[in-house]
């Protein structure tokens, strides 16, 4: 019998990497924001809808890849983006209580005092969007699950949100970017994260593993990185104190994730941010290309 697979948020920049990753699975994927062709539209916060779908689809597997990931707007109305965050896959753990349920959390867990940091270390979120994703685990740990934290998911999506799609927009343009110059991240290419996350449920893995490259960079260096991949010039990026950026929610500027676990149990590191930009530069959509170098 083949696994079934329920995907949420195909269209967003994760879950449309996953949706490819998943080839010719037996997939369904949702979407509900904006509409993607060949997915279903589902709204998370309506219970009917969920309970519909899920008896129609009767999943193996949910990968919760739908989500409120704008860090200011969970500080901002933490009830409405808790409804989706946190709510929202409280319903369909409660509606699926068979599969293996997937979910997708982040570094925010964390305080970010003494990173790097590594699975089994102690959660100490500083602002909503963490203390969000630390109810997120505890909801998925009572369930046959995956937790898949990450951290600077980087790739092509069509809404350009992506930190390096956003440098490369601006920059391609001639404008300047600012970047914090005293926070440190975890790049991760969203293909090689989709073929991650498929790996990971298809060996039967469970827990908690960090999803992330093999590389902790202070995040100017990694605008650099993607300046110079891309041809453009990195002189345009400015790096400035978080504390200048007018900031709601605080961030944990010292955190990285260290990736041991998920190197032993696949065999391998994902891409480092050479290789990965690389590839994000050479399969750069021509749909989703906004604006040419500046003369």
């Amino acid at each position: 019998m083949r696994t079934r697979w329920l995907l949420t948020g195909a269209g967003g920049l994760v879950g449309g990497h996953l949706r490819a990753a998943l080839g010719d699975r037996d997939v369904i994927a949702t979407a509900h924001r904006s509409a993607v062709p060949g997915t279903l539209s589902l709204d998370l916060t309506d219970e009917s809808d969920v309970a519909r779908v899920l008896a129609d689809v009767r999943p193996d597997v949910v990968i919760v890849a739908a989500a409120d990931a704008y860090v200011e707007g969970c500080e901002r109305d933490p009830v409405t983006t808790r409804a989706i965050n946190v709510t929202a896959v409280e319903r369909l753990i409660a509606l699926a209580p068979r599969a293996t349920i997937v979910v997708f959390s982040s570094e925010y867990v964390f305080d970010g005092r003494v990173g790097p940091y590594g699975e089994d270390d102690p959660t100490a979120p500083i602002n909503e969007y963490g203390r969000q994703k630390v109810a997120l685990e505890a909801l998925a740990r009572g369930t046959d699950h995956l937790i898949c934290r990450i951290s600077g998911v980087y790739g092509w999506s069509a809404p350009r949100t992506s930190f390096v799609a956003q440098l490369v927009d601006k920059v391609r343009d001639g404008r300047r970017f600012s970047v914090p110059a005293d926070q440190v991240i975890t790049p991760t290419p969203a293909p090689d994260l989709a073929r991650a996350v498929i790996d990971l449920v298809e060996r039967g893995a469970r827990g908690t593993f960090h999803c992330a490259g093999p590389e902790i960079l202070a995040r100017p260096e990694f605008a650099r990185r993607a300046a110079l991949a891309f041809g453009l010039d990195p002189t345009l990026i400015d790096p400035v104190p978080t504390a200048s950026l007018g900031l709601r929610a605080a961030r944990p500027v010292n955190a990285g994730l260290r990736t041991d676990r998920l190197r032993s149990v696949l065999g391998r590191a994902l891409p480092t941010s050479a290789l990965g930009l690389a590839a994000m530069r050479d399969t750069e959509p021509a749909e989703l290309r906004r604006r040419e170098p500046s003369a």
